[in-house]
């Protein structure tokens, strides 16, 4: 067993980090927080560094890369910038994943090389007031109309991006099978009938949240994900496309981690109380060995999925196990690191108040840990 990134890997890594050094800062996260908006401006620079291909094959113009890279550039992305870390997962994650997975042939040659290249982005449009957790609840209706398109009637809310999205991956009910029913179409955001409205929420704003309105939208059969004979098989699309998404959310989430732990460590280092420094109280000391240990355990359980999923292993386990303890564990770390900084990190200026909005979201978000702990219970014979 090999703990170590490739020379390939490690070069790559430090690229993103030159990237971000270059391109981002701290005050521009603070800025499109602040001003709630997607910093459409980093895409083209993104492209230019080829970031945006690693993940996809040779053919569609990408490098090839594998589970590990995607989790190496989630994390080192998430750590320097929120900004690049948005800009980053709703071409490649959103729109491309979906497509390499599920789409057509002539989908994948269409679609990907645009990704790749910085020029299109694309939003998963599935939750409604009664389907979340019970994904194939959805009644969102796709209806044929004549041979050639479907029309479609409904409304999705808690959707990421899709005030800036490209297309809308947006999940239908075609049938009344409850899991052989339902498709998934990409729906040009410009469509006459789809109605965006951008909703406030607790967490970061570089990503709107979204509530989107169908109204009699007319979609060609072609941009049925899979293409026309894929019609009805949007429930396996969307199984298919669930590892990946768990080892997602679980990088972003150690890279919030550790850059609350490294705040909080900084800090707890020339803070002086009662005519020492902070951290040479047991108390603090233990708050960031704890934070540490948190960190490192999520860490080794992001990359051991990814290396499973890059060795062409099952581990839709190991995916929900970092899942859960990662957005648990940046919840619980940034909160510690709040009680370390004190006060000044309550204020709106700083930027642990910040990540520990963020990291709430987590435990809640992309599949709830209770559905995660399902999924490993079945995984474990217990259902």
């Amino acid at each position: 067993m090999d703990f170590n990134f490739t020379p390939e890997q490690e070069a790559y890594r430090q690229m993103i980090r030159a990237f971000v050094k270059r391109e981002t800062s701290p005050e521009l996260d603070r800025e499109i927080e602040e001003n709630e908006r997607f910093p459409e401006e980093l895409m083209p620079k993104l492209a230019g560094t080829g970031i945006y291909g690693v993940c996809f094959p040779e053919e569609y113009g990408g490098t090839g890369g594998n589970a590990i890279d995607f989790a190496l550039t989630v994390e080192e992305l998430a750590y320097g910038s929120e900004a690049a870390a948005a800009c980053y997962l709703l071409p490649v994650f959103f729109a491309g994943q979906m497509i390499l997975l599920n789409g057509s042939e002539e989908q994948k040659k269409k679609y990907l090389p645009q990704i790749i290249a910085g020029k299109l982005k694309g939003c998963f449009a599935l939750t409604e007031p009664g389907a979340g957790s019970d994904a194939a609840a959805i009644v969102t209706k796709g209806v044929a109309d004549g041979p050639d398109h479907f029309v479609i009637n409904g409304y999705k809310h808690y959707i990421s991006g899709a005030d800036v999205a490209d297309y809308i991956m947006t999940c239908t009910r075609t049938d009344s099978d409850r899991y052989n029913g339902i498709t998934i179409f990409m729906v040009d955001r410009k469509a006459p009938g789809v109605s965006i409205r951008k909703v406030a929420k607790l967490g970061s704003r570089c990503m709107s949240l979204c509530e989107i309105t169908y109204e009699n939208v007319r979609v060609p059969k072609e941009m049925i994900i899979g293409g026309p004979e894929a019609l009805d098989r949007g429930w396996y699309q969307m199984m298919s496309s669930l590892d990946m998404e768990r080892i997602m959310v679980a990088a972003s989430h150690v890279a919030l981690a550790q850059k609350a732990y490294e705040q909080a460590l900084e800090h707890a280092k020339v803070r002086e109380q009662f005519g020492r420094v902070i951290s040479k109280f047991q108390a603090i000391q233990w708050q960031l060995v704890n934070m540490a240990i948190d960190i490192e355990a999520g860490r080794n359980l992001v990359y051991k999925a990814a290396w499973k999923a890059a060795s062409g292993d099952r581990m839709s386990m190991d995916g929900s196990i970092a899942k859960v303890f990662c957005t648990e564990m940046a919840a619980r770390v940034t909160q510690s690191a709040m009680q370390v900084v004190g006060g000044q990190s309550y204020l709106m200026e700083s930027d642990l108040q910040r990540w520990t909005r963020m990291a709430l979201l987590g435990p809640i978000g992309m599949g709830t840990n209770n559905i995660q702990r399902m999924i490993i219970a079945t995984a474990l014979g217990l259902v």
